[in-house]
């Protein structure tokens, strides 16, 4: 089950990577499209599921943004017994204030919560430097 939602997600991201956040780009203007599933939220009641996969979107495209705007941190390590790789780890970080960002449209699709933000790079600027 866990590989099947893995996959899900996967070809999810891969697609909305090759479309530019999933919605048209614009000058000065960057965009993230953030994804979670109904059904694997915690709560028993679907309101309250559909609610907590709005929330969890709405974070993960605030990741994507902030992922944009200041990179990914990336570490790895390997571990080798008589030159056969024995375990291999990667593990990805981001960190950053995002300021000015709107949510452009926020949607079901099937059993996945979808939220799309939009950022004006000019404003962005404005806020971070106090202007």
């Amino acid at each position: 089950m866990r590989s099947k939602i893995w996959l899900l997600l996967l070809v999810v991201l891969a697609g909305c990577s090759a479309q530019q956040g999933g919605v048209k780009a614009a000058r000065n203007h960057i965009y993230a499209v953030g994804y979670a599933p109904i059904s694997l939220q915690q709560p028993a009641d679907h309101q309250q599921k559909l609610l907590h996969a709005m929330r969890a979107s709405k974070m993960d495209a605030y990741r994507e943004l902030t992922e944009q705007l200041g990179g990914v941190m990336t570490s790895s390590s390997s571990t080798m017994n008589s030159n056969i790789l024995q375990d291999g780890t990667v593990s990805n970080s981001s960190r950053g204030v995002v300021r000015g960002a709107r949510v452009v449209n926020s949607y079901p699709d099937g059993d996945m919560y979808v939220t799309e933000l939009e950022l004006d790079l000019k404003v962005y600027e404005k806020l971070r430097l106090g202007r």
